[in-house]
């Protein structure tokens, strides 16, 4: 039986979370397309409304006033279109006066007499003023509603407000003609983007011919080496042909050196042979009676040996010649071979050189970083909210200060007029304290460093600035616990967590009406260590709410224009900056109970 309960309770549970999410999705899905339609009405409005040519900006300027969540929509929309030739850029200003040099004004707001002080502002700037769901027909230039029986957006134009500021209308059959909204091309990509686009293809291209280069370069190298190697085994060939030759040299003159030396010897010889050949003939002459034959053949045989050598020693010396004559041709042409060889290495190895120069230029053009736009966009975004957001809460304080003292001087000058009298001393001397107080709390806020001080007297000074908003909101406030405790700490990380509990218990849990009770104690923990129970009794939150409280841009007002951040920070703060501790308790209307522990 448990198991089968239990079985129901989670299936009841997944249905109730799927229809949450279905009707969440589809309030999303609506409001999105709400959005998108009305910034596809003012892409319409900035291409076929014509401005006045002293309207020159470089860019086309749509300015946002005080929306944050608008100007972040629009500002997605635009980005990288644009029209007339000009960049589209979305700015977000807090006054008129920093949308005198836009083409679009978009109001959101519906707050009164916010168009007539616009329009005043605004007088000959050449502003289109757009707005939503406002009530001054008269000072409207263009207004943007939602029909919901339709369900579509309807607009209405003042054709007299816009001709004043000299903006040239066009008819509204141009508004309605949806053959301007096929394939979302109403606006052009704006000429940066055409330009970083047209230079990131460049790139791609580069990029793929570097690519190339490379493989060209990779079948180079592998040619090369082919080349090394063949020109390795050449070499050890040409060695060894070289070798041989020289070796066939010194064989070659050393066998010239002998014939040379037996030449020389044949002359000696032919020198003796012609000497005894004279003397033969004297003998001859002188006695013709001894017989000189034996002699004779002897002479004669070793004439014919040295002959028949000297014929043999000159057929070897003619062969050895003709020898070194080849060898000394060969010799030539593989010098010559060699040379034409090294020069064809030496012309690759250059080619190969600069191929390489080329591809390292290359690269290092395609790698040049271009202009980072949009690196850290939203944690920017987010940081601006988190500082507009604590610099909104100590404003909010900064407004009953401002009525304080003008109620005080108020007073001191009819006391001055009526009674001429020190007592109007009286008077102004707890303005001067609550000055002195605000001024010293709103110069903490620039200072983050770790300080030793009475976190007591700190925050007593703090809810000090709220004594006006308490009394005239009729809310009692309560104090109990230490008395005095000091702590190390940050000051401004304190008083930035007690003005938005604050002031989240005036606006969400007394509903900016106030008739309520809030009260704060505290307790030491160890030596350095303090918590801090602070409780109102407004109307709590749901279940739903408490889990969401400290979610980034989460509330339940958006239609007051609220952020969001308040709780987050405070969490951030709490959490990430004084390694502390926050809880939560509360139910819906019976009040909200906030926790925090530092040590």
């Amino acid at each position: 039986m448990e198991v089968t309960l239990t079985r129901l309770q989670l299936a009841f549970a997944i249905f109730i979370i799927s229809l949450s999410l279905l009707v969440g999705s589809q309030v999303w899905a609506q409001t999105v397309t709400l959005e998108h339609a009305k910034a596809k009405l003012v892409s319409k409005f900035a291409k076929f409304i014509d401005w006045p040519e002293e309207k020159s900006e470089p860019k086309f300027i749509i300015a946002v006033y005080d929306d944050i969540k608008k100007y972040i929509y629009l500002s997605d929309y635009f980005e990288n279109k644009g029209v007339k030739g000009k960049d589209i850029e979305v700015r977000l200003v807090k006054t008129f006066k920093e949308a005198k040099d836009a083409n679009i004004l978009y109001i959101a707001s519906s707050k009164r007499n916010i168009l007539t002080s616009a329009n005043n502002t605004l007088s000959n700037a050449h502003v289109l003023i757009i707005t939503e769901n406002s009530k001054d027909h008269k000072n409207t230039m263009i207004d943007l509603s939602y029909d919901k029986e339709e369900s579509n957006i309807v607009f209405k134009v003042n054709q007299g407000n816009i001709t004043d500021q000299q903006l040239i209308f066009p008819e509204l059959s141009v508004f309605l003609d949806d053959k301007n909204d096929i394939n979302e091309e109403i606006l052009s990509m704006g000429p940066t983007a055409t330009l970083k686009d047209k230079h990131q293809k460049e790139v791609l291209l580069l990029q793929n011919k570097i690519k190339q280069q490379e493989v060209s370069l990779n079948q180079l190298n592998t040619k090369l080496e082919l080349s090394e190697e063949n020109l390795k085994k050449y070499n050890l060939v040409l060695q060894k042909t070289t070798k041989r030759l020289n070796n066939a040299e010194k064989e070659n003159a050393q066998k010239s050196q002998e014939i040379k030396t037996k030449v020389n010897e044949l002359k000696n010889v032919e020198k003796k042979l012609q000497v005894q050949l004279a003397q033969l003939k004297e003998n001859k002459q002188e006695s013709s009676v001894t017989d000189n034959t034996p002699l004779l053949e002897e002479q004669n045989t070793l004439i014919t040996e040295l002959t028949e050598k000297l014929k043999q020693q000159k057929k070897a010396l003619n062969n050895n010649a003709t020898k070194l004559a080849n060898i000394t041709k060969k010799n030539k042409a593989l010098t010559q071979f060699e040379l034409l060889f090294y020069i064809l290495s030496a012309i690759t190895l250059i080619a190969l050189f600069s191929s390489f120069i080329m591809w390292k230029k290359s690269k290092k053009l395609a790698t040049t970083p271009t202009n980072d736009i949009n690196k850290t966009l939203l944690l920017t975004r987010e940081d601006q909210l988190i500082r507009s957001e604590n610099f909104a809460a100590l404003g909010y304080v900064a407004t009953d200060i401002t009525y304080a003292v003008n109620l005080s001087l108020l007073d001191l000058e009819t006391q001055l007029k009526l009674n001429k009298d020190a007592k109007s001393l009286s008077i102004l001397q707890p303005v001067i304290a609550l000055l002195d107080k605000f001024n010293l709390i709103a110069a903490d806020q620039d200072d983050t460093e770790i300080q030793h001080f009475d976190v007591i007297a700190y925050m007593q000074k703090m809810l000090m600035l709220y004594d006006f908003e308490f009394k005239q909101s009729d809310i009692i406030y309560n104090y109990s616990g230490e008395e005095a405790l000091k702590i190390k700490s940050i000051p401004s990380y304190i008083a930035v967590i007690l003005i938005n509990i604050i002031n989240n218990s005036l606006k969400h849990g007394f509903d900016n009406k106030g008739n309520g009770k809030i009260t704060l104690e505290t307790q030491k923990l160890g030596k350095n260590g303090i918590k801090i129970i602070y409780s109102d009794d407004g109307i709590g939150m749901n279940k739903a709410t408490l889990e969401q409280v400290f979610i980034p841009f989460f509330t339940t007002r958006k239609e007051r224009g609220y952020v969001g951040v308040g709780m987050s920070t405070t969490y951030d703060i709490v959490k990430n900056k004084l390694a502390g501790d926050i809880k939560i308790e509360s139910k819906e209307g019976k009040g909200t109970t906030v926790i925090i522990t530092l040590q």
